[in-house]
């Protein structure tokens, strides 16, 4: 199978899905392997230079890859891009990796990404609950995972719909409304739903402060019937399902600008400066026409 036009280095960067699948750097970009779960062996190999992708696909597997390549969401991407009226536009070769079937390791890495450096420790930590069943840190993040990681299992294995499953998830310590938020996008590919961390928070002009969970709870997530002074029904509000998706766009940018990168990232991108300049000019662009890129869920 051939993929062109989407990079799945700036992709992967920002995935929750990156945990569960083995990088490996080539002279022309690197290949990528999903080694676990119901794709396992899914490999694809990506060449930046022309922005081609070939993925070898068991034909049993072929009812989940539009998902797992994001191939399902990559016209809303370049829709966007349509929007902003950009000659140019980074974000159609970019799109959203998700997979129900792969709820598991996306709420593992959502919760063991808290305050921590996540291309290091939680990509490390998830790959080790894979293999050994536990995670072995001193890290507190890790110990409170570990405490809680039964009840995760236990809330995802009850087969609820997908906004009460995240209701479940944030009855648990550790797992609040930007946790529940960022579950939504990468492990259903629900862009009306993105986590307002302190980048997203300031591109939106808003403050960070996060509401209640007994109040996200009560109106079930569903933020577009909130007060405007919530960052999450701002949002919501502002974007309908370009939510995520600009949300997503704001978090790769603040990666490829940090003054130290990891070895991972840097295989996943290799030109950083290039593609932060791109972004840098679609998300100004983005912040002028805010009233103009609503787009309701149901339009989907």
């Amino acid at each position: 199978m051939k993929i062109k036009g989407i990079h799945y280095g700036l992709t992967l960067l920002y995935s929750y899905l990156l945990p569960v699948i083995d990088v490996e750097e080539t002279s022309y970009g690197f290949k990528f392997k999903y080694v676990v779960g119901s794709a396992a062996g899914l490999q694809c190999v990506f060449r930046e230079g022309i922005l081609e992708t070939e993925c070898t696909i068991n034909s049993s597997k072929h009812s989940l890859v539009e998902r797992l390549l994001g191939l399902d969401r990559h016209a809303l991407f370049m829709e966007l891009c349509k929007l902003l009226g950009l000659d140019k536009c980074v974000a159609s070769s970019i799109t959203l990796m998700h997979e129900p079937s792969y709820k598991k390791y996306v709420a593992y890495s959502v919760y063991l990404s808290r305050n921590t450096d996540y291309y290091i420790n939680t990509v490390q930590w998830v790959r080790g609950l894979i293999s050994r069943g536990a995670i072995k840190s001193t890290s507190y993040i890790a110990r409170e995972f570990n405490n809680v990681k039964h009840q995760v299992d236990y809330v995802l294995g009850r087969g609820d719909e997908p906004l009460r499953e995240a209701i479940g998830l944030m009855s648990l310590r550790g797992f609040g409304v930007k946790l529940a938020k960022a579950y939504l996008l990468h492990a259903y590919g629900l862009t009306e739903h993105a986590p307002v961390d302190r980048h997203y928070a300031e591109f939106l002009n808003v403050k960070t402060a996060s509401p209640a969970k007994s109040t996200c709870i009560k109106f079930s997530l569903r933020c577009n019937v909130c007060t405007r002074h919530c960052p999450y029904s701002y949002s919501t509000r502002s974007y309908g399902v370009f939510n995520g998706v600009l949300q997503s766009l704001v978090y790769i940018y603040g990666r490829l600008v940090l003054g130290r990168r990891s070895k991972l990232e840097k295989i996943l991108v290799k030109d950083a400066q290039y593609y932060a300049d791109q972004l840098e000019k679609l998300l100004s662009y983005s912040k002028l026409l805010t009233g103009r890129l609503y787009k309701p869920c149901s339009d989907r």
